[in-house]
């Protein structure tokens, strides 16, 4: 299948779940990417250094194929790792140390707060913004709160508005990896910060190639909302900076990365 080439959404009933074939294709597809994992660590890092405890354990949420997790432990970090996709769990599994951590959740679910104390926690790769339900975004940061041991440190990041517009103007476009191939679609419900993405994957069956679609549905978020949740949750120093540097968020940016941490002394809830 080429580049161009059309694919009719499927009917809502048609839809697997996000992540289900796309696990079997997604590290070469992020690679082609050059996705930096390695930055949004080095990142991540920077933000432990500044907390007042000595960052050891870290809860890395969305932990899809474990990219996240693998740089991490190779740094000397302990991680758990937590996603609502089992077949990214199932990747992940092959990469993580033995015996690593790897919880099979869908956000939110009271049981996050319940894996800790961590010192820190992640939810890269704009995975945040699948947390589209009235609310999940606060829920989900009390569970992180409470996850966290005092003066826990929090980073996750956030596709922002323009993010999701340039997406949408981009209409239908596909990509050929010889091995598979992908149509992507984008829906946007008027007047609102909620989308989804028809992913139509064309994955390697035998001698033939087997269709699936997966629906993704996310939305964005204001800075106010997001602020405003974080401190409901019971975090401070609160910053958004620029796509995983120490520049600060403007108005241009594409996306927003959201460090946080809880008072030194604040008790886990």
């Amino acid at each position: 299948m080429g580049r161009g080439v059309s694919a009719v959404p499927a009917p809502d009933a048609a839809y697997e779940l996000p992540y289900s074939a796309l696990a079997r294709v997604y590290d070469r597809w992020m690679a082609a990417d050059e996705v930096p994992y390695d930055q949004w660590v080095a990142f991540a890092k920077e933000r432990f250094a500044e907390a007042d405890l000595q960052v050891k354990t870290v809860l890395d949420v969305c932990c899809g194929t474990g990219m996240t997790i693998r740089t991490l432990q190779d740094q000397g970090f302990r991680v758990t790792g937590v996603d609502a996709s089992a077949s990214m769990l199932d990747v992940a599994r092959t990469r993580a140390d033995a015996g690593t951590e790897l919880r099979h959740l869908t956000l939110p679910d009271q049981r996050l707060a319940e894996l800790g104390p961590f010192d820190a926690a992640l939810v890269c790769f704009d995975s945040a913004n699948y947390f589209t339900g009235d609310g999940a975004l606060g829920t989900i940061l009390h569970h992180l709160a409470g996850a966290l041991r005092p003066g826990g440190v929090l980073v996750f990041d956030l596709s922002t508005r323009p993010s999701f517009e340039a997406i949408a103007a981009l209409g239908e476009f596909s990509e050929d990896f010889g091995d598979f191939s992908y149509v992507w679609n984008t829906r946007h419900v008027p007047d609102s910060p909620y989308y989804e993405y028809l992913v139509s994957l064309y994955v390697p069956e035998g001698e033939q190639y087997r269709r699936v679609v997966e629906r993704h549905p996310q939305r964005w978020f204001s800075r106010d909302e997001v602020e405003s949740a974080l401190r409901d949750a019971g975090f401070t120093a609160i910053r958004a900076s620029d796509n995983y540097t120490d520049r600060l968020a403007t108005d241009a940016t594409r996306r927003d990365t959201w460090s946080a941490r809880l008072p030194a002394g604040s008790i886990p809830r």
